[in-house]
């Protein structure tokens, strides 16, 4: 089992021996983001660490956790006249310092992601581009070339991608097929085949743990259940905890401080467990991100994929040989938009101007150009 780390040990950890310490436990990468945040002795490696790319949404995901509970603290020690209050506040107030900072980094990490897409950047290639509409112009023929493309790399024709319903149904397959492997221990197959009611029992006593977690709820298997009782345990606590809504707790009511002592305890304790079901949301949604990344790069990797990609720009290219003149044509429209040779602007590729040129484009080749 992982060791838990403290705030106070931060500071003194190498970053090295950190990676393997936040990698396994979501609440270490929370104790690590609230240090980072508020002390001024962090190490600049591990400050790097959490704005690093692969790190980022993680790293923002933990900073939203600790929000809520650095805000359940402060609503608490309000009440009660805690001493630490003043304390408390100012690590929200930099925690949220540093959720802002985050998430402006997550935007330009999509941003970055989706601009480096494979689409996006065939779709900047004036090149790929006009193959592209070529085999839009002839299919029949293209089809006829691909075919042989195929059988010359020896690469049977791809079965079709099957459609699932939801990420759970795509983790669930990618389970049966071997391309996720993680054991079954006899609580996840117990749970596998319980109520609803035992599972969202289950889900709350792991919430309401803050110093353990029950790895059976986190079984690829047990992801989406998991997720619909933590969302039922919200819709019915967030009433109790006179939240906005499951997934923000809001400001108190005005009207908070003048209820009988009994009740606004109440009040708190479930505005605390709210936050921690909140929590393991966010940990629930990074186990699907990992998942469903490790699958997107095993795809990536797949010989069959590869081949069959190699196959179709063989086909491509020889559609483009066969219809010099053609290809010519489309080059030509293309490049008066182009930045430099052979690359297309980043703002053409998705633009409505994009779309229209391609109609021009096919509607002259249909006609003989």
């Amino acid at each position: 089992m992982v060791e838990k780390i403290r705030l106070a040990d931060v500071e003194h950890v190498p970053t090295d021996d950190l990676v393997p310490l936040i990698s396994e436990r979501f609440d270490n990468l929370v104790t690590v983001a609230v240090a980072e945040a508020v002390s001024g002795y962090v190490p600049q490696r591990t400050r790097r660490l959490l704005r690093r790319p692969e790190w980022r949404q993680d790293w923002q995901d933990a900073l939203l956790c600790a929000d809520g509970e650095l805000q359940v603290a402060t609503e608490r020690m309000r009440y009660t006249g805690d001493p630490r209050l003043e304390t408390t506040e100012h690590r929200l107030r930099r925690v949220r310092v540093r959720r802002n900072e985050a998430g402006v980094l997550v935007k330009k990490l999509r941003r970055d992601d989706f601009l480096g897409s494979v689409e996006r950047r065939a779709g900047t290639d004036s090149r790929l581009t006009a193959q592209g509409w070529l085999r839009l112009a002839f299919p029949a023929e293209y089809t006829a070339l691909l075919a042989e493309e195929r059988a010359r790399l020896n690469v049977a024709e791809p079965p079709g991608d099957p459609s699932f319903r939801d990420v759970h149904e795509q983790i669930e397959h990618a389970c049966a097929h071997g391309l996720l492997t993680a054991p079954r221990t006899p609580e996840v197959d117990s749970l596998l085949g319980a109520a609803d009611t035992v599972v969202r029992h289950t889900a709350a006593e792991d919430a309401k743990d803050q110093e353990g977690r029950n790895t059976a709820l986190r079984h690829p298997l047990l992801l989406g259940r998991w997720e619909n009782a933590l969302r039922e345990l919200g819709r019915t606590t967030a009433v109790r905890a006179r939240a906005e809504t499951p997934h923000a707790l809001g400001v108190l009511p005005d009207d908070f401080y003048a209820l009988p002592r009994p009740e606004a305890t109440g009040v708190l304790n479930a505005r605390r467990f709210l936050a921690a079901l909140q929590q393991r949301r966010l940990e629930y949604k990074r186990y699907v991100r990992q998942l469903t990344q490790a699958l997107r790069e095993r795809a990536r990797e797949n010989p069959r994929v590869l081949a069959a990609a190699e196959a179709k720009a063989g086909a491509s290219a020889r559609l483009a040989e066969r219809h010099p003149r053609e290809y010519a044509h489309v080059l030509a429209v293309l490049r008066p938009f182009e930045e430099r040779d052979g690359v297309l602007p980043q703002d053409l590729v998705s633009s409505p101007r994009r779309a229209e040129l391609k109609r021009e484009v096919l509607a002259a080749l249909a006609n003989g150009v």
